[in-house]
């Protein structure tokens, strides 16, 4: 994908020690099928919030960018991620096109956002691909995957701030993403495949470690 997609994804690396759910699968070198399996792990990662703030919470494939994202399918109305550590579900192959703008997201149903009471705790994957997949993204998809292009001259600074991450961090970042809990200003509007087309105003920091994986290799 573009590069500046990826750069903004890394910039919020030096954030990744912040929040509660930790994704240990997908992670960027996920190569997932459409019709197959995928399965999602998690822990905890010893911040505040812990699991059991966070409790239930809806499981889901998405894709998009930073201030952009676009739900193509549940995998998990409710699993209370302080009393499992893993969930399962087939990928329903019709949600997109073989590409690697996927990523799960957790959204808690019940603990709010610790910046924005309006809005609930989020949680994200790596980027990873999906092949073998039936669908296609229409234009409305396709521009959230870009939208982040025209916010490329925000980044130099935060990729420069990733340098203080500490070695055991940078080493996490580049493994698996340790997922943010902002999600303050998130609108919701219709996309194909009954897809959910959702902007998270101030996230850059947020659905970035979705990209982090992805970005990696420009930052460590």
């Amino acid at each position: 994908m573009r590069f500046a997609t990826y750069v903004l994804a890394a910039s919020a690396a030096v954030q990744s020690a912040m929040a509660g759910v930790y994704i240990t699968s997908p992670v960027n070198s996920t190569a997932a099928i459409g019709g197959q399996v995928l399965e999602v792990k998690w822990a905890d990662d010893g911040e505040t919030p812990t699991v059991a703030d966070i409790g239930p919470c809806d499981v889901s494939i998405y894709t998009g960018s930073v201030n952009n994202q676009v739900k193509l399918q549940n995998l998990a109305a409710s699993v209370d991620v302080s009393k499992a550590s893993s969930i399962s579900a087939t990928i329903d192959p019709s949600i997109g096109q073989d590409d690697s703008h996927y990523f799960v997201r957790f959204t808690s149903l019940s603990l709010k956002d610790s910046t924005n009471s309006q809005y609930y705790y989020e949680a994200f994957s790596s980027m990873f691909s999906i092949k073998s997949m039936t669908g296609s993204f229409n234009a409305t998809v396709l521009a959230a995957i870009d939208a982040s292009s025209s916010s490329s001259s925000a980044v130099s600074s935060s990729v420069k701030a990733s340098s203080t991450v500490s070695g055991s961090v940078a080493a996490d970042v580049a493994s698996a993403t340790k997922s943010s809990s902002t999600s303050s200003s998130t609108s919701t509007s219709t996309a194909s495949s009954s897809a959910a087309l959702t902007r998270v105003g101030g996230a850059p920091v947020a659905l970035a470690l979705t990209f982090v994986g992805a970005a990696s290799y420009f930052i460590l």
